[in-house]
């Protein structure tokens, strides 16, 4: 009985099955992009601190002669796995988390600095300070716990 194929093999096809991994180029290209553009979004931020990086960015641009500073500080009471998320005027600025520095610049003139925790599980308000900005000066703040709130001092 030698070359005998039973029936319900000789219909079947048999297909090579290879270990490797197919590399998908164009999720690389995205990741690369993306990467690229969230560094020129940067690239004209500053931030120090120990921990990760936030984003932040200036009401002013670095080069204008009329700003003034703004530092904003985390006091370590305000817990780990917290952001702080920062508003200048209604806009966004940057998040900052435990051990960062917000530096950014501001023009002369009156603004509005807000600040909110997230996760915020205690459904807090943004806590505002209002600011009036006098050229060249710097405008330090520090956002800590007062009792169940934030405050910006």
């Amino acid at each position: 009985m030698t070359g005998y194929v039973p029936l319900y093999l000789k219909n079947m096809s048999v297909k090579a099955v290879s270990n490797k991994k197919r590399v998908n180029y164009q999720a690389y290209a995205f990741l690369i992009t993306a990467l690229a553009l969230t560094c020129a979004a940067l690239s004209g931020c500053e931030m120090s601190g120990a921990a990760a990086p936030g984003a932040t960015t200036s009401v002013a641009g670095p080069a204008s002669q009329n700003a003034a500073r703004l530092i904003i500080r985390r006091a370590a009471n305000m817990g780990t796995g917290l952001f702080l998320d920062i508003d200048i005027d209604g806009a966004s600025v940057g998040s900052i988390g435990m051990g960062e520095i917000y530096r950014g610049r501001l023009l002369p003139g009156q603004h509005v600095v807000s600040v909110l925790l997230r996760p915020n599980r205690l459904n807090l308000p943004r806590t505002q300070k209002t600011l009036t900005v006098e050229k060249g000066q710097t405008y330090a703040l520090t956002a800590m716990w007062q009792g169940n709130t934030v405050v910006l001092r």
